[in-house]
């Protein structure tokens, strides 16, 4: 391995690291944007947002490529168990679609049920909430059945 790709990125988890610090010693220090009121709001909440939105988007788009060149190599590989090892996310994605498309007339909120919105609760809306509350229902369902059941998966492994 070069210097230069052993050392880049050190130099950018530093870069990145002052930022962050900077936009929050922002937060923290760059006062408040009405001194009187009774909860101080600060004024640059907005740069820490868009900060940590830029970190979250750059986290993102790295690991899925990394993701996707694997995913390419071991296509190459092995295609079957590439495809076999989509089956998971797959059915996730499944899921997610049925809970957004196939729940559009159940309304999990109304505008009554949130006394502090002033907004309104649209189709799209509804469709998004039904789509994450089905997501977190069946994860959960699946996580505390793999809990359940470990023990039956469990490899047997002999002491060395």
């Amino acid at each position: 391995m070069s210097k230069f790709s052993s050392l880049l990125p050190k130099v950018v988890l530093w870069i990145l690291m002052v930022v962050s610090v900077a936009a929050f010693a922002m937060v923290f220090a760059g006062g408040s944007v009405d001194p009187t009121a009774e909860y101080l709001e600060p004024v640059y909440t907005d740069v820490l947002l868009y900060w940590i939105a830029a970190i979250v988007a750059i986290a993102l788009v790295i690991t899925l490529g990394f993701a996707l060149v694997q995913l390419v190599k071991n296509f190459v590989k092995s295609p079957l168990a590439t495809l076999e090892s989509l089956v998971g996310p797959l059915l996730l994605v499944a899921l997610l679609l049925f809970g957004y498309f196939g729940l559009t007339n159940f309304n999990f909120l109304t505008n009554d049920d949130i006394p502090a919105f002033d907004g309104v609760v649209s189709q799209s809306i509804n469709q998004l909430s039904n789509m994450c509350m089905l997501g977190i229902g069946a994860l959960a369902l699946v996580a505390i059945l793999l809990i359940i059941f470990s023990g039956l998966f469990k490899a047997k492994v002999k002491d060395a």
